[in-house]
């Protein structure tokens, strides 16, 4: 196993435009009113959660995303379940990944609509003024895409495991199962735990990512939520986004809309609430279906035709505590406290896994091609293969605070 402070990560930010100086007040709020009106879509029912969420259920085929210019002609790859292809089903029934852990101290946790959306509708949250003038700040916008140089920089910090495979060869997906926190994290500050595949050259790289957020600067709030992120980079340019914020993901599920708030979430040497998911190219279109693993949830796509080599499978893969912060004081990662050999007072990741070239099945990745990556106030380490209900696991952690204290 091979230990690295200097990672393979590098970061990019992606920052979305200022109102334009000098428009009034009326101006501005027309501007607003006819964004809105823009990205809404007709829904055939709302439904308001207990969090202050406005769900829109909108026909699956009327989504914002297939607005995107090379999805114009795409057709949902869903059957009447609104599911991904049976390969892919019968993939991961091989896998053996959804077993909860063995441990009254460790639960699977609920997410989602109680009741959901009409069949034949999707759940997209509801964008308000609000959202949109938060967005529109001079606030950044941030993205992490890159495993090229190092694991911190731009105001990033990372802790976890990275992997790559042979040249030539891709990863067909990767997954684990997430232990799920509430770090604080101010209004200009991430906290999150993610799952990433990524491939191609660097100004080329697609990348996408899925796994648990504080970010009250998109969301407006400070709980944690499922989140999912992707880009495309072309020419130093970068398409893509979180969530449905703009086209691209095709939601197919009912019941799990982007960005729900988890109802439970772990405490310190207490009860711990973790969720399995898994990023994974289906066998039959080639699109990367999004899933969690628990109560069978697939939640939706991104088509391939969003990407460059990434369409062709990825060649990197990592499971990692994030957090960002414009200032110099970086917020807690995970639990906040780094405990090593404890699991109830560290967050983990377990049931770690990842599609390998030439095997259909996912399984747990191979020891000696393991990097571990820490930074700055935060570590991540515990890692290994324990057996065949954890897999491979490990923890990550950190208190954050400033450059100073973090030396």
């Amino acid at each position: 196993m091979k230990v690295t402070i200097l990672g393979i990560v590098t970061i990019f930010l992606v920052v979305w435009g200022n109102a334009v100086e000098g428009r009034d007040l009326s101006d501005e709020d027309s501007i607003l009113e006819t964004q809105l009106k823009n990205i809404s879509k007709p829904a055939i029912k709302a439904i308001q959660t207990e969090y202050g969420d406005t769900y829109d259920c909108v026909h699956v085929y009327e989504q914002p995303s297939l607005d995107h210019p090379l999805l114009k002609h795409h057709v949902v790859q869903c059957n009447w379940l609104m599911r991904p292809s049976a390969a892919l089903q019968k993939t991961l029934k091989a896998s053996k990944m959804t077993t909860s852990l063995y441990s009254v101290n460790y639960n699977p946790v609920k997410i989602g609509l109680e009741d959901g959306c009409p069949i034949g509708t999707v759940p997209i949250r509801r964008t308000t003024k609000e959202d949109l003038i938060r967005t529109e700040s001079d606030s950044p916008q941030p993205f992490f895409n890159d495993p090229a140089l190092d694991a911190t920089g731009n105001g990033y910090q990372y802790a976890g495991i990275v992997t790559r495979t042979d040249s030539g060869k891709v990863y067909h997906g990767a997954g684990a199962r997430l232990d799920i926190y509430n770090p604080r994290a101010e209004n200009e500050q991430i906290s999150a735990a993610v799952i990433m595949v990524l491939a191609g050259p660097q100004g080329k790289r697609g990348g996408i990512r899925t796994g648990w957020m504080v970010n009250p600067h998109l969301y407006g709030d400070s709980r944690t939520r499922f989140f999912t992120s992707w880009t495309q980079e072309n020419n130093g340019k970068a398409d893509g986004c979180y969530d449905l914020t703009c086209p691209g993901f095709i939601q197919t599920s009912t019941l799990v809309p982007l960005g729900a708030p988890f109802s439970n979430v772990s405490q310190i040497g207490g009860v711990q609430y973790d969720t399995s998911m898994l990023i994974s190219t289906d066998p039959e279109s080639g699109n990367w279906w999004l899933m969690i693993l628990d109560d069978d949830k697939p939640i939706g796509y991104w088509p391939k035709t969003l990407f460059d080599s990434l369409s062709r499978g990825a060649n990197a893969a990592l499971w990692a505590g994030l957090v960002y912060s414009r200032s110099s004081d970086s917020p807690p990662m995970g639990s906040g406290v780094y405990q090593g050999g404890s699991f109830v007072h560290t967050c983990y990741m377990a049931q770690v896994v990842v599609g390998k070239p030439g095997d259909a099945k996912f399984s747990p990745p191979d020891a000696d091609e393991v990097l571990v990556q820490q930074s700055r106030c935060y570590k991540a380490g515990d890692n290994s293969y324990v057996d065949e209900n954890w897999l491979y696991r490990f923890l990550f952690s950190g208190p954050g605070g400033s450059q100073q204290s973090c030396k």
